[in-house]
């Protein structure tokens, strides 16, 4: 799978970070095929004192000879050659290491994206060039738009995923711009080993498991899809928990996570939390982080801008999610066997770090709380709504866009609750068909509830057409904005012109969902602003017979986006004070 990475300053800094990482990885052999677009990589590889640097000036042959340096050593060597036909040259030896599992890193050098397709010389499409016989491959960024620590994170992962399970090679694909030449020298980064601090390992041992509990200073990172099916979920989350709970650590988990359910260690108010200057003074010495990327914004900012010491990424699925590149040690195990094997003999007690963040994170809540509870309906309350109106063990699939944001924001703590959504890739489409195939797995007596947004709604109306022929019951929970209500809370919203924004993004559709009357075994019920919601949906809930309670909530965009100011204000206000 080729993929594009992002970007920060230097030509020849990210470069050297890169062959650093690897050589304190372990690499030690470097062959390069001389060419001129490649002088950035054969200088700064060339300069690493770990690093023997080898020349073949047949690519072909190079190939090979960096085939059989992997053959003796166990570890993978790096190929390094030009652009154009000098990639095409090593497929036969990148093939045989793909077939009899030999570990090599092959760097390509590639004119930069402008130049390509407009008939520059010595320049042909190399991107994913080696088709499936490469374990990972990348379309690097120019270096100059990358940073040092993305850098270091891509060598460990070109590493990992050369020597791991199924060894083979892996590409990266390095577009170069003019000069090429370095100006002030060839810099030189070396790092520690991992046997020398704790950093960037792929197999983790007990004792090194050991070394992260003894930090005061940590926090769980708990993303969505920790674990495959909902009910293993709440049964990883409660690991999880007594995990925290032994460690004294605080942990953040979205409702996805299923960690929601655990008021003792989950800091339900992070999305809140984290957006204001506290989060200095929250900064950890580690950060373990468990399941896929986080949903919200704050979470993921705070992370990068607080720089931790150890940022520890469990990852028995190989995802590498962390688009931060904050990531200091990638634990490629099961997450489920490696919470077990963290757990302390003895618990640590309480702790002044733990209680500090459960003391903001109540503030924050009663401020939440406050602004939810009296006024005219807002998302937020909806969602609280939402959680007092279905029984204990319902689910809630929740497209994209805000829904999955606002259940991080306003899902309390201690709910008891099932939640799921399609969070891979995060499209829109599909959500109402996939809560109808998740209805097919769980009792008859378990409620499903699909909590979407009007765009989403529409983008997967044929879903709704096929629950009552599914033989399902689903309830649906629609807040209507008549449009892409996340668009607000982007730069975007104030940086172009009114009429632009709204003919381009605000999208408002003029649909009236109401219409879907009696289709197809569709109950429609518009909430209006005196209306009891969560009223509806325990009525909703018991009905057994095959169809669709479609709970329209219509909600201002312009009010929600007031009260989500007003908390973010409120908050900021309250734990500074």
């Amino acid at each position: 799978m080729t993929e594009s990475i992002p970007v920060s300053d230097s030509v020849y800094g990210p470069i050297a970070a890169f062959a650093g990482q690897l050589a304190a990885l372990g690499v030690r052999d470097v062959v390069i095929s001389p060419g001129s677009r490649s002088t950035p990589l054969s200088l700064a590889f060339h300069a690493h004192p770990a690093l023997r640097t080898h020349i073949q000036l047949d690519e072909r042959s190079a190939g090979f000879f960096a085939l059989g340096q992997a053959k003796a050593s166990g570890r993978p060597s790096v190929l390094i050659c030009t652009s154009g036909t000098a990639a095409a040259n090593y497929l036969p030896a990148v093939v045989e290491a793909n077939h009899a599992f030999v570990p090599m890193i092959v760097c390509t050098a590639d004119r930069p994206p402008e130049l390509r397709g407009w008939g520059a010389g010595q320049t042909i499409d190399q991107v994913g060039m080696y088709t499936t016989n490469v374990r990972w491959a990348a379309d690097l960024p120019v270096p100059s738009d990358w940073s040092e620590p993305a850098a270091r994170l891509a060598a460990t992962r070109a590493y990992e995923s050369s020597v791991g399970a199924g060894r083979g090679p892996v590409h990266l694909n390095w577009p170069l711009r003019k000069p090429l030449e370095p100006v002030d020298g060839v810099p030189v980064r070396e790092y520690p080993t991992p046997d020398d601090q704790l950093s960037f390992v792929s197999a983790p041992t007990t004792d090194r498991l050991g070394e992260l509990g003894a930090y005061e200073r940590g926090v769980i990172l708990v993303g969505p899809d920790a674990v495959a099916g909902i009910t293993p979920g709440y049964r990883f989350a409660e690991d999880v928990a007594e995990l925290a709970r032994a460690l004294a650590w605080p942990v953040i988990g979205e409702p996805m996570s299923g960690m929601r359910l655990h008021d003792d260690v989950v800091i339900a108010s992070a999305e809140h939390l984290l957006k204001h200057p506290i989060r200095e003074e929250l900064r950890p010495d580690v950060v373990v982080k468990l399941g896929g990327a986080p949903t919200t914004a704050p979470v993921n900012q705070w992370l990068e801008a607080v720089q931790s010491r150890h940022v520890v990424l469990v990852d028995g699925e190989h995802r590498w999610h962390d688009a931060s590149f904050t990531t200091t040690e990638h634990h490629a195990v099961d997450a489920n066997w490696w919470v077990q094997v963290s757990r302390p003999a003895e618990a640590r007690g309480r702790s002044g770090w733990l209680d500090r963040w459960q003391a903001l994170d109540t503030v924050a809540t009663a401020v939440v709380d406050e602004h939810l509870i009296d006024g005219r309906r807002s998302s937020g309350r909806v969602v609280r709504e939402l959680c007092a109106g279905l029984p204990e063990w319902g689910i809630v699939m929740a497209s994209n866009s805000m829904p999955p944001r606002d259940l991080d924001a306003f899902v309390p703590a201690g709910t008891r609750l099932g939640f799921a959504g399609n969070r891979g890739a995060a499209g829109i489409d599909g959500i109402t068909s996939t809560a109808l195939g998740l209805a097919t797995q769980v009792d008859d007596a378990v409620p499903v509830v699909v909590f979407t947004g009007d765009l989403a709604l529409l983008h997967d109306i044929g879903g709704l057409l096929g629950v009552e022929r599914a033989g399902q019951r689903l309830t649906v929970v629609c807040i209507d904005n008549d449009g892409g209500q996340i668009f607000s809370m982007l730069p975007i919203h104030d940086r172009i012109d009114a009429a632009d924004y709204e003919t381009i993004f605000r999208t408002r559709h003029g649909v009236d969902l109401a219409q879907l009357q009696g289709l197809a075994g569709i109950d429609v019920t518009v909430v209006d602003e005196g209306d009891d919601l969560p009223a509806v949906l325990q009525a909703a809930s018991v009905k057994t017979e095959p169809g669709v309670d479609l709970v329209i909530v219509r909600i201002d965009p312009d009010h929600d986006m007031a009260v989500r100011r007003s908390i973010t204000t409120a908050v900021g206000e309250a734990i500074n004070g």
